[in-house]
């Protein structure tokens, strides 16, 4: 018979051999899981050091001693499942500590320390950092100084206090209060989250449930001024999955929005008026992707919900990369329909083209709403996702769009895009309804897929074309450009990285 190669059943078996101990915390949790291991300190009382962990099996963890600043040397413990105690060799230790020299996979230090007969005996030193840094036994805060711009505040100045960091912890919170200099008047965001990173379900990855807010102005002039607040409650459940097996990601989720749009103006006798009216929404999403670089896939199916109105819409997103570049044909479906009542502000209608405005405040914007400024030039895909800026092709009912990109061969970014978009439009002389259609083609430049880009539509539809002669337009005027400030947030960056 020939001889068989050794697999893993037989180092384990040499192992434990050797070292006379039960591995199965490494060879059936640490290889072949996924789990966290986090070792968590709950009592020491007379050398007693009580000690939890949520691993299936007990895991050797080091505990080192001491007696006020004397160092009282460091043992190893054989852990236990669950809930354990594990005597230490000084009843005089006041402070003691697991894994202090970071030996250990463990994937939260700050639950480490444990001091004996002390009020709060497990609370971690809090710190305040400049800008970032790793997670450690501290409890650290980090702060930076923040800057920030829009045509209506003007520039911004403030501070910002933060716990994010790296490794990623459960809880994450920001806090980033401005003062607007033209506005002169507090802006800001905030933003906490908490993740349940920890959680083992056959059914959920990940569950994060979060509160965020933010308020910048809308305009700003010598006698009028108007801003928004927004408040928004969430809750995401990433399906769980096994990424070998399964390619394509489920999350769903929900989220309330309310949003509160103040204006506020002075009359010709100064006297200043000011006047808050509120919107509320209520969004349920559920996001299919698949990742995978030749032909990463996306379908987002949104049901939205506001006071007097409910619509539905799904998003289809398909890419095929064609070189070692990763240059790609980008292809992108929208159709969305209202399921009841029609709206009845613009902002809560479907559009073929958008600027810079979106309905619940989800962008950040140089400069919001129509103008004729450079900033006004700013748009980001949404709905139809047309590149040209026009007035029309806006609907209260339904809606489709396709568009497509792709990227040339060069290493220069630069790329051919082209969009078509149905509406149904009314006959003034009849009143009846008929399909209306409308299309763009040109070229662009994305510097930074979905974050930075520069597009040039050419060529236009007769209806588009009509109304840019109306209002003397040239082809200059269709330049506009993408920059997703909100998907550079480092804060939630920080969130996606790998170790």
């Amino acid at each position: 018979m020939a001889p068989q190669a050794p697999g893993p059943q037989d180092m384990r078996a040499v192992f434990e051999r050797e070292s006379g101990k039960d591995l199965g915390w490494l060879f059936e949790e640490l290889i072949t899981t996924d789990h966290k291991v986090d070792v968590r300190t709950m009592k020491l009382k007379d050398g007693l050091l009580t000690h939890r962990t949520r691993a299936n099996h007990a895991i050797p963890f080091p505990v080192t001693g001491w007696n006020g600043k004397d160092s009282l040397g460091t043992v190893w413990s054989d852990g236990a499942v669950g809930k354990g105690t594990t005597a230490l060799p000084w009843s005089d230790a006041s402070l003691v500590k697991i894994d202090a020299v970071h030996r250990s996979l463990d994937i939260d230090r700050r639950n480490n320390l444990v001091r004996d007969r002390t009020f709060l005996p497990r609370a971690p030193r809090t710190s305040l950092r400049p800008l970032l840094g790793i997670t450690d036994e501290r409890r650290s805060w980090y702060w930076a100084p923040a800057l920030a711009y829009n045509a209506h505040d003007g520039f911004m100045a403030g501070l910002a206090v933060y716990n994010t960091t790296f490794p990623s912890q459960p809880f994450e919170w920001v806090v980033a209060p401005l003062y607007g200099f033209a506005s002169e008047r507090p802006t800001g965001v905030a933003r906490m989250e908490y993740h349940f990173d920890r959680m083992r379900s056959r059914v959920f990855q990940n569950i994060h449930i979060g509160l965020s807010g933010r308020t910048f102005s809308t305009f700003q002039d010598h006698d009028a001024a108007a801003w928004f607040g927004k408040l928004s409650p969430s809750i995401r459940f990433d399906v769980e999955r096994d990424p070998l097996v399964k390619p394509w990601a489920h999350a769903i989720g929900l989220r309330g929005v309310r949003i509160w749009n103040t204006e506020q103006y002075s009359s010709v006798d100064d006297v200043l008026y000011q006047y808050t009216e509120t919107q509320d929404y209520v969004e349920l999403q559920h996001v299919m992707a698949d990742t995978r670089r030749l032909h990463p896939s996306a379908i987002t199916t949104t049901l939205t919900a506001a006071e007097d109105w409910l619509r539905g819409s799904i998003e289809i997103k398909q890419a095929f990369a064609y070189n070692a570049r990763n240059k790609q044909l980008r292809l992108r479906l929208f159709a969305g329909t209202f399921l009841n009542n029609k709206p009845e502000r613009s902002l809560d209608a479907w559009g073929l083209t958008w600027g810079p405005e979106d309905m619940m405040y989800d962008h950040s914007y140089l400069e919001r709403g129509p103008g004729d400024h450079f900033l006004g030039r700013q748009f980001n895909r949404q709905q139809g996702a047309f590149k040209t800026p026009f007035f029309g092709g806006g609907s209260e009912t339904w809606m489709i769009s396709l568009n497509t990109e792709f990227d040339l061969p060069f290493s220069f970014p630069i790329a051919f895009f082209a969009s078509a978009g149905w509406i149904p439009e009314k006959i003034a002389a009849t009143g009846a309804i008929r399909t209306g259609t409308y299309a763009e083609a040109g070229l662009g430049l994305p510097l930074v897929k979905d974050v930075l880009e520069v597009w040039l539509p050419l060529v236009v539809s007769k209806k588009i074309a009509d109304e840019e002669e109306y209002y003397d337009r040239t082809v200059s005027d269709r330049i506009r450009f993408v920059l997703a400030l909100e998907k550079i947030d480092p804060t939630k960056l920080l969130r996606n990285i790998r170790p």
